[in-house]
């Protein structure tokens, strides 16, 4: 398990240096938000996938699962001594099961505003218009709007509009998914930032079909309906949740860079590393510590050279020379004399109790 998340946390490390390395504040919209859903995605299944290569990739593979090996086995050795890490397991439990109840809380309390206000069906999504402070936000099909708010003010509309394209782009989805990785593994940094960034991309979105590119005057109106309340943890997509800096100057940058094709198709080297970088810390047969575990070594070649002590030591090794003159004899092939003797050595080995080894 501890080698599965230091994994999580490197590819989803990897992979959010690039974003902000040729993709942040970029007029991709569409493709950030595939990006960023995509590297959570891949940040939890391909550590759990094993690749296991037949030759070393380079030089430095055995460093790498070495390194990581290393600090598993740290963990258990600290652990023999005492459970630091059978304790850390469980808080971290604690923790995500802790998270979970709030991310689930914060939506029974937004359906309980749904139930406690004037529900309205309207084509496409039902509004809720209601006295909350925290309105205008959306969350699936559901408009949460205030109630003294004139629909048909061209500010209120535009604001309209913004949260119907979250709704018709499905955005809350996209939320749930990221509040439920970043609650699961809670400790892993990045996965935060991956949640932040969706949540901008988001916006981004919604503005751009709002058609405010180009208006920050309109913008700016906007911001001065309401006052941005923070939402720690909160499923909804709200108007005033985002960074107002970063939204601004992507409704004044209106054109479209020319090298975002190159910066869409160098993701695919980028995940090329990542599996690389993966192969490394896992060998063929076995976990990455055991190929960089010098203990583990040594007594599987103490158990070798025990048993090779035995087979000399008793009357297999002159039955097995009788055999192989009787099978010379008989005209038996190489691979059938082989195979009998790979069968006599494991019927030997079954009888032999071997003694207890020196750790």
């Amino acid at each position: 398990m501890i080698l599965y998340l230091l994994q999580v946390a490197l590819v989803s490390g990897l992979l959010t240096a690039w974003y902000y390395l040729a993709l942040r504040n970029r007029r991709l919209h569409g493709y950030n938000r595939a990006y960023l859903l995509g590297s959570l995605a891949l940040s939890l299944v391909l550590p759990a996938i094993p690749f296991h290569w037949t030759a070393p990739v380079f030089a430095g593979k055995q460093v790498f699962a070495g390194t990581l090996g290393r600090v598993v086995d740290l963990g258990r050795a600290a652990n023999n001594a005492f459970p630091i890490v059978t304790i850390a397991c469980w808080t971290a439990a604690a923790a995500s099961g802790a998270l979970l109840g709030l991310s689930v809380w914060r939506i029974v309390q937004v359906y309980r505003l749904k139930a406690r206000a004037k529900a309205v069906k309207m084509p496409g999504y039902t509004l809720v218009e209601t006295d909350d402070p925290r309105t205008p936000f959306s969350f699936f099909n559901n408009l949460f709007w205030q109630r003294d708010a004139d629909r048909d003010d061209p500010v209120n509309r535009r604001i309209l509009r913004h949260e119907i394209a979250h709704i018709r782009g499905r955005h809350s989805w996209d939320g749930l998914f990221a509040q439920l990785a970043c609650c699961l593994c809670w400790m892993n940094p990045f996965f935060w930032i991956i949640r932040r960034e969706l949540t901008v991309v988001h916006e981004f979105i919604a503005d751009a079909a709002t058609g405010m590119e180009g208006d920050t005057e309109g913008f700016a109106r906007m911001l001065l309906q309401s006052l941005n309340q923070g939402r720690f943890l909160q499923p909804v997509q709200g108007f005033f949740q985002s960074p107002i800096k970063r939204r601004l100057i992507m409704l004044q940058n209106t054109r479209m860079s020319r090298r975002s094709t190159l910066r869409k198709t160098l993701v695919a080297p980028v995940l090329l590393a990542v599996v690389v970088l993966l192969s490394c810390s896992k060998t063929p047969g076995g976990h990455a510590s055991d190929a960089a575990n010098p203990d583990a070594a040594k007594l599987a070649k103490e158990q070798l050279d025990w048993k090779t002590r035995k087979l000399i030591g008793s009357s297999v090794m002159e039955e097995m020379k009788k055999r192989a003159d009787a099978a010379a004899a008989a005209g038996m092939s190489q691979m059938e004399y082989k195979l009998m003797m790979e069968r006599k050595l494991q019927e030997t080995e079954k009888q032999m109790k071997q003694p207890g080894l020196s750790q």
